[in-house]
């Protein structure tokens, strides 16, 4: 499948990094402070690794994470905060008679160049386009019905979502539109924001089938759960 281009995540933190590493690089050569080298050094190196993150980490971390969810062609699949569609358009080639739905208010702060028209391009590269529908909407108020997903997948996104009331009606929405059965991973940076998740699906019908601590394909590391919706057993009492 050919790649398409999801630009550089965090932009604005990345040349946090980069442009102060060059100064204090440059500066310690001049007046050959090896301190000030050194930390340049760090910056720049802190710097890389999120490009490479953002270059070739989350493929990494797509395929792995689609591997883990086993999308099925008649697949209906949701992209929580899809950006510029790399999770969508990763499990959209995975259908067949499926559709893959992704939602995102799509700020600029979390991703250069992300925009509703770059997830449809991405979509033309990687030969998607009649798999996937976007829209914009908010994660805490999901336009869709009650038990409407067999898929639901989350990529760096719920954490941008402020304070942690907020991100709990994220993840209540999540569970009213999966269906019985419905499996859900949610990659996000660190461990603690996914014990959060972990907490709020558990207490909602989902069983939690595999917990991915601290990945390094991408800087700050990330984190993964992987959830399948339990289907109710109706219990009927004999009189």
């Amino acid at each position: 499948m050919k790649k398409g281009k999801y630009g550089l995540d965090a932009p604005t933190v990345v040349l946090g990094y980069l442009a102060p590493g060059m100064v204090f690089l440059i500066g310690g050569i001049i007046w050959k402070q090896g301190s000030s080298i050194a930390f340049g050094i760090l910056l720049l190196l802190i710097g890389g690794y999120m490009v490479y993150g953002s270059k070739c980490g989350k493929y990494k971390m797509r395929e792995k994470i689609l591997g883990y969810l086993s999308i099925r062609g008649s697949d209906t699949v949701l992209d929580v905060g899809c950006g510029r569609g790399l999770m969508l358009n990763g499990a959209a080639a995975k259908l067949t008679t499926g559709k893959a739905y992704g939602i995102d208010l799509w700020k600029g702060q979390d991703q250069s160049g992300n925009c509703k028209e770059a997830v449809l391009k991405n979509a033309k590269l990687e030969g998607t386009a009649d798999k996937i529908e976007v829209q914009s909407a908010d994660m805490r108020k999901l336009p869709f019905p009650d038990e409407t997903f067999s898929a639901i997948v989350s990529s760096l996104a719920i954490h941008n979502v402020k304070p942690e009331e907020e991100r709990k009606k994220a993840l209540l929405e999540i569970a009213r539109v999966a269906k019985n059965g419905c499996r859900v991973a949610i990659m996000d940076i660190g461990l603690s924001h996914i014990e959060e998740y972990i907490a709020v699906l558990s207490q909602n019908g989902f069983m939690v089938e595999k917990l991915l601590r601290n990945q390094h394909q991408i800087f700050p590391p990330v984190s993964v759960v992987i959830a399948r919706k339990q289907k109710i057993a109706l219990h009927t009492s004999e009189k």
